[in-house]
């Protein structure tokens, strides 16, 4: 049985990993996982932010974590 890792679960309600790219649920717009600057939503998302959003950062340090906690 596997076990969930939640913020692993919560960045994947907000984003998709397509390829090399990653991609908002709600407006889809893709950005480049290389890419290091904040995302940019279509202007009607209401993913958007006050806050600069920086999808591949989080998902780096989510994996790291995972991995120091020998859950990967």
């Amino acid at each position: 049985m596997s076990v969930p890792y939640l913020p692993l679960e919560a960045w994947n309600k907000h984003w998709k990993v397509d390829g090399s790219r990653v991609r908002c649920r709600l407006c889809h717009h893709v950005q480049d996982l290389t890419q290091a600057g904040a995302f940019t939503h279509a202007p009607y998302c209401k993913a958007r932010t006050v806050e600069p959003q920086y999808p591949s950062r989080e998902l780096a340090t989510v994996l790291q974590e995972k991995i120091r906690l020998g859950l990967f």
